[in-house]
């Protein structure tokens, strides 16, 4: 009798570790990796540019823009530089800017915004709402006047 109360005990606490994890990992899906693209959309549709999307299935998704012979692309990329190379290879003979915490950069910043990344990651974990990281590699044709959307606002893109 002892031995099937322990088996049930056991079976219960089981049970009542997998709810929290399923549930958990349900709060968190949609959060955790993607930070959507809206605002990209907005952006670009803002400055007169026609949008669309590439297909879902592909990693990054990039929002395109096109204006008077003028093309930007723009995609939400991993601050843990898995990207890298993909987005090397689309922006071939174009211009490429990264949008990382606030301010555009040449070349996609690692250290801090994985840092941060991993803290976010942390905390919400542990049930504390903490927003992602974004970092959006843009990618300008070279027939874009330089300041066809203002560096301000791309640069924003990341906040």
């Amino acid at each position: 009798m002892r031995r099937l109360a322990l088996s049930v005990a056991l079976g219960l606490l089981l049970a009542a570790s997998l709810a929290i994890k399923v549930y958990g990992r349900a709060a968190l899906a949609g959060s955790a990796d993607d930070v959507g693209d809206q605002d990209i959309v907005a952006l670009l549709q803002k400055h007169g540019f026609q949008t669309w999307r590439a297909a879902t299935d592909t990693d990054p998704v990039w929002v395109h823009g096109t204006r008077n012979g003028c093309q930007i692309d723009i995609a939400g990329v991993s601050p843990q530089g898995w990207h890298r190379a993909i987005v090397d290879w689309h922006a071939a003979g174009k211009r490429l800017q990264y949008s990382a915490m606030g301010e555009l950069r040449d070349q996609q910043p690692m250290l801090k915004p994985m840092m941060v990344h991993y803290l976010a990651r942390l905390q919400r974990y542990a049930g504390i709402g903490a927003p992602e990281v974004k970092i959006r590699a843009i990618v300008i044709t070279p027939g874009c006047p330089a300041d066809v959307v203002p560096p301000a606002e791309l640069a924003a893109l990341s906040d």
